[in-house]
């Protein structure tokens, strides 16, 4: 079940090969949903609506190899140190409004019925909303393809573009990949809840990640890059940008557009953002393109 401030139940929907869909209803009471894990094995947990990134809540959350968080979605890699029948809890907080506002599963180890993937849907959609919704689209691509190629075409300002990335959420002409990482170094307390590598209309590369400063003092804003790859080898990027400085407590996003037209070649990368004087730097290893 997911939980809002009253009892949701979670419905099974139709069978689909490889894939649990819950539904969500407010009408009933009933215990959290089971998403079976095991370690070792890749988990995926999807949501119908966006959720908070920073708000997600993992129990033991340092006993899993690896969480991945995007805007609708969650990666999950226990590891070994789990043992069979062993229950964890999940919770996340979505964006938009209705109900319910907060979701909670448990997760239970259980090698013999893994779940690599389940999808939860929050609101049914009628077949009219979901035409609604492709002609809102369709018009959302259409509006940012002529806003690209202007912005191409003309002077831009500097930060138009990378604004423009920022706000993005991907159709044809805007792919956008999650990307994992291996660590993230800093003196400071940083952390990444999700990065991201943005395509735009086959021809502009960027890359999109979601900072926060888990710390008290000065707000944050980054004025330098570097982008090297497995080989030592530097890719050129352009300055990165940020709407406004992160502020402690608080994510916001930077983006890091790539100078070089050819999009970035598969393998593992080191991302380097530093402040004014480079006193308070992070160094992001290990991010992998596929």
């Amino acid at each position: 079940m997911l939980l809002a401030r009253g009892a949701v139940a979670a419905v099974p929907m139709g069978p689909l090969e490889g894939v649990r869909r819950i539904e969500l209803r407010g009408d009933l009471v009933s215990p959290l949903p089971e998403v079976h894990i095991a370690p070792g094995l890749s988990t995926t947990v999807f949501f119908d609506s966006r959720i908070h990134p920073d708000s997600v809540k993992l129990e033991g959350r340092e006993r899993f190899h690896r969480l991945g968080i995007a805007d609708d979605s969650l990666a999950l890699i226990p590891s070994e140190t789990f043992r069979p029948g062993e229950r964890v809890r999940l919770e996340v907080r979505f964006r938009e409004g209705g109900h319910p506002e907060r979701a909670a599963v448990m997760l239970v180890v259980d090698a013999a019925r893994v779940d690599r993937q389940v999808e939860f849907f929050r609101n049914p959609r009628t077949p009219e909303a979901c035409r609604q919704e492709v002609e809102e689209l369709k018009l959302t691509i259409q509006q940012q393809q002529r806003e690209l190629e202007r912005l191409r075409a003309s002077k831009a300002r500097p930060g138009d573009i990378e604004a423009l990335i920022a706000s993005v959420e991907g159709s044809d002409p805007f792919r956008i990949k999650t990307l994992s990482y291996q660590r993230v170094i800093s003196p400071s307390r940083f952390a990444i809840s999700n990065a991201k590598v943005v395509t735009m209309a086959s021809r502009l590369q960027a890359l999109r990640l979601q900072v926060s400063l888990r710390e008290q003092g000065a707000d944050w804003t980054a004025v330098g890059a570097s982008l090297v790859d497995a080989q030592g080898r530097a890719v050129r990027v352009r300055s990165p940008w940020q709407r406004e400085p992160l502020k402690p407590e608080m994510s916001r996003s930077v983006v890091v557009v790539l100078e070089d037209a050819s999009p970035l070649r598969k393998g593992r990368y080191t991302l380097k953002l530093w402040d004014e004087g480079g006193g308070r730097s992070m160094t992001i290893e290990g991010l992998e393109v596929h």
